[in-house]
């Protein structure tokens, strides 16, 4: 697909031949997807690319991302190289099930990360307060029972007409 010339104006090869790039995503899906897959869907094009360990970078600036037809998408894979086809067979999809034992992790886009942490440092702000409310409290309730007992010694008939007021 990316070496058929009835393909070039929608796929192409960056000047590096390191990755490719979809310029017009709506045409493309429209144009090109059907005649190579079972379907036309851009967005089941790019999972397949992930699948098979392909990396994604949308060119398009985010408030120009309104149409498809407007989009420009480069996608590369260490493996996938111009003039390289001895490579394409060591491209293999990635397994399914993932291991367990390892943990994954996801990269978040800076704006979401950044936000993230924002709030992990006020949900820790605010534990920090929540233990010092509960510590005033503590105190709090020992200063009242030395008071009962004090009331309850002081007063004749151990403050018992106190608490039947107060309970």
């Amino acid at each position: 697909m990316i070496n058929d010339p009835k393909s070039a104006q929608f796929i192409s090869w960056t000047d590096l031949g390191t990755s490719f790039v979809v310029s017009n995503v709506g045409e493309f899906s429209r144009s090109i997807l059907g005649s190579h897959f079972k379907h036309n869907n851009f967005s089941s094009f790019v999972r397949q690319l992930n699948m098979y360990g392909f990396h994604k970078i949308n060119r398009t600036p985010r408030a120009q991302r309104t149409t498809t037809d407007a989009q420009t998408w480069e996608f590369s894979h260490h493996k996938f190289l111009r003039g390289r086809p001895d490579l394409l067979d060591e491209i293999k999809r990635k397994a399914l099930e993932p291991d367990l034992g390892v943990k994954q992790r996801v990269e978040l886009p800076g704006e979401v990360a950044a936000q993230l942490q924002l709030m992990r440092e006020e949900n820790g702000r605010r534990e920090r307060e929540l233990k010092e409310v509960r510590r005033r409290c503590e105190r709090l309730g020992g200063v009242v029972n030395v008071l009962w007992e004090a009331v309850a010694k002081a007063v004749p008939g151990g403050g018992e007409w106190l608490f039947s007021l107060c309970g």
